[in-house]
């Protein structure tokens, strides 16, 4: 059989997907992701999903390509409502789309969603939002990943069902797992969030407002926190 080989970002949402288990891939593309799984012995069966007939099409060619089509569905539907109870989904992995649609889709999906043991997700953008209401939901962040590609960082995040605290605000932006594990991209990724925010600050001041603003104050409350945390790291703590 041909062997696939995921590209950084899939690679980790692959390795939070919990083995063994029948899954389904929102927003499929070129169903890449289904295909590593079931070659690696990692899903028994994936469903993968996809709203436009084109990215069902690219999908099925990928399926048929390596000859999995008694594993892998390819189906055409709107999300987490494409698929039944009757599908026997333990996983749910949603990457590539920005974390407003994420949570957008889980509430689509309604009391259909307790039927899922694990959510994975990868959020192109707003992941501080995705996390607040995971846990506003009733999840718990029980892993996290990073990932880094074309010099740009991922975070991904493995959510099930129990109650969570989050006492430290600074954590809906680092995600606590991924400070608890210590991924080995941490380091390079908290300095990179610091030079982020050194920008916005910079640019800030540049208006009207300067430090009055409500967002300076913000992102400066944020800046020092994050130096805290990395300082900490380095240390080992």
């Amino acid at each position: 059989m041909i062997a696939l080989k995921l590209k950084p970002r899939l690679e980790a949402v692959a390795s939070l997907v919990s083995p063994g288990k029948v899954a389904a891939d929102i927003g499929t593309d070129h169903a890449y992701l289904p295909v590593y799984l079931v070659t690696e012995n990692v899903c028994l069966r994936v469903i993968a999903v996809e709203k436009s007939p084109l990215n069902c099409r690219r999908a099925r060619e990928t399926v048929m390509l390596f000859n999995l089509e008694e594993k892998i569905e390819v189906r055409a539907g709107d999300g987490l409502l494409a698929l039944t109870e009757n599908d026997n989904v333990e996983v749910v992995v949603i990457a590539g789309i920005g974390g407003r649609t994420i949570c957008r889709m889980l509430m689509a999906a309604g009391d259909s969603l307790k039927r899922y043991k694990l959510l994975v997700l990868q959020p192109m953008g707003d992941a501080p939002l995705l996390r607040r209401w995971l846990v506003a939901h009733g999840y718990c962040m029980h892993r996290e990943r990073l990932a880094k590609e074309n010099e740009r960082f991922y975070e991904v995040i493995a959510a099930k069902r129990g109650r969570q605290i989050i006492d430290d605000p600074i954590l809906w932006e680092l995600g606590p797992a991924l400070l608890e594990e210590g991924d080995l991209l941490l380091v390079p990724w908290l300095q990179y969030r610091l030079k982020r925010y050194e920008a916005i600050m910079h640019g800030l001041l540049q208006s009207r407002q300067g430090e009055e603003d409500p967002r300076w104050r913000y992102y400066e409350h944020c800046y020092t926190r994050l130096k805290g945390v990395l300082e900490s790291v380095c240390r080992g703590e």
